[in-house]
């Protein structure tokens, strides 16, 4: 029996703590008679009433903010999207719901010739397992433009070579310094095509209501908040001193030159909150959450409307995403039949950090093997997609540690670092040492928000 256990996930854990907030219990208590495999009780027990919570207080943000109109962004903030539709109807809350398309990708291309070569800051990005490849994929270039960058700048390395932070570094400090001399045309090339995506970008933004006279925020999942500084770089060439509101889960890390934007979190804010930080995964909140559909990589126009230009390649979760999906329909139909005044407790009893952090940070056997295999990128691309709770050996596991670590990235070991998007799913999978390394990866991400968060300001 105690074996048995191990490999089925906790559902009497989720339940129990879900019971704190009767209103939220209620509806998932009502969909649990409908359903039998355990991936959905799950999503009905823990992850649709998280975020429902979290809605809630969007919801609330907004009214207190007196804003008319929400813009929810593609892909994370859709099943949010699906819940703030049901409760503004449910609550006759006087604001507009609105979905937009909109990604990293397709925002960052048309902003980079508006930021000169500090655009390069935004290409030249750390991430789990980066190549030059990815690197210069961010900035929309071919293969063969992109072998003729390093033809110009005399890199000699494979253009798919795993590259860790300090060679990352150090290879955009060399790009910068070609640029400066003009012995590679890299620049060039990416004013070019951002400059012919600005257009239909701008035109897309304008027809969805970006530059109406009307209050307004968006919504996201969050982290560092670049998309809504990417819509502001864009919006003011059109709107000088436009300030956006931006309602986010989470912040690590506010993007520098906010201009009097306004960004604020739910669960944590960049400065303090480091124990929750430490206990949360944000890889895997954006593998729970998404739209079933393939990125939005551009915009055309067609008949006179600006329309969306998908990428060619498919989010490889799209039917667990669209199961997902409807299991928040039922969810939130199930809510909605509650009587009304039951509603303010919605932001009571705060239990979407607990439920959250419980299967985060310290996930089964079951729950790391399931959860583990869902394919995510993080990366402005789907092109560069892994398993979230990627395999790692003991070694790998153990180079993640804050001294190891430190020592790779100061550059005192030669040795690459190999990430988890779920280090915790990560060393459960892995089968040995299971405690002493979560405590490990534990101790390594709170000291990393603790630096994040004295820096913050």
């Amino acid at each position: 029996m105690k074996h048995q256990a191990t490999i089925q996930p906790r559902m009497e854990t989720y339940r129990t703590l879900l019971k704190q907030n009767t209103f939220l219990s209620g509806a998932a208590e009502e969909c649990l008679k409908q359903l039998c495999a355990p991936e959905d009780q799950i999503y009905v027990t823990l992850w649709a009433p998280a975020l429902v919570q979290y809605v809630a207080w969007v919801l609330e943000e907004a009214q207190k903010n007196r804003q008319k109109r929400l813009y929810f962004l593609a892909r994370d903030a859709y099943p949010m999207y699906l819940v703030a539709k049901k409760m503004v109807e449910y609550l006759h809350i006087p604001i507009e719901i609105c979905y937009l398309r909109v990604s990293r990708y397709a925002l960052r291309i048309p902003e980079y010739h508006l930021l000169g070569d500090a655009c390069l800051d935004r290409i030249f990005l750390s991430g789990i397992d980066i190549s030059f490849y990815q690197i210069l994929n961010r900035a929309a270039l071919s293969e063969e433009e992109m072998i003729a960058v390093c033809r110009e700048i005399n890199y000699q390395r494979s253009l798919h070579a795993t590259l860790n932070r300090k060679e990352i570094f150090n290879l955009r400090e060399r790009v910068k310094k070609c640029c400066a001399e003009g012995t590679t045309h890299l620049l060039e090339r990416i004013y070019e095509k951002s400059d012919a995506a600005y257009e239909t970008t701008i035109g897309y933004l304008r027809q969805e209501g970006l530059l109406d006279n009307v209050r307004y925020a968006i919504v996201d999942s969050g982290w560092v908040g670049t998309i809504q500084k990417s819509l502001q770089t864009l919006l003011a060439q059109e709107k000088p001193g436009i300030a956006l509101t931006g309602y986010y889960f989470g912040l690590y890390e506010y993007p520098v030159n906010r201009n009097n934007c306004r960004y604020e979190a739910y669960y944590f804010m960049p400065k303090g909150n480091v124990r929750k930080k430490a206990g949360f995964s944000n890889c895997l909140f954006e593998v729970m959450y998404s739209e079933p559909c393939p990125m939005i990589k551009a915009y055309c126009c067609e008949a006179g409307r600006y329309i969306p230009v998908f990428s060619q390649v498919e989010n490889p979760n799209t039917e667990q995403l669209k199961r997902n999906n409807e299991l928040l329909r039922m969810f939130m139909d199930h809510l909605s039949k509650q009587p009304e005044h039951k509603a303010a407790m919605l932001c009571q009893k705060d239990i979407a950090g607990k439920l959250y952090e419980t299967i985060m940070s310290r996930p089964n056997r079951w729950e790391a093997k399931y959860y583990g295999m869902q394919l995510f990128s993080d990366d402005l691309s789907d092109e560069h997609m892994r398993c979230i709770a990627n395999r790692l050996t003991q070694r790998e596991i153990k180079d993640l540690r804050i001294l190891s670590k430190l020592c790779i990235m100061l550059g005192l070991s030669k040795k690459v670092i190999h990430e988890s998007g779920w280090i915790e799913g990560t060393i459960v999978n892995a089968g040995k040492h299971i405690s002493s390394n979560l405590r490990s990866a534990r101790m390594a991400k709170y000291v990393t928000h603790l630096r994040q968060s004295l820096k913050a300001k």
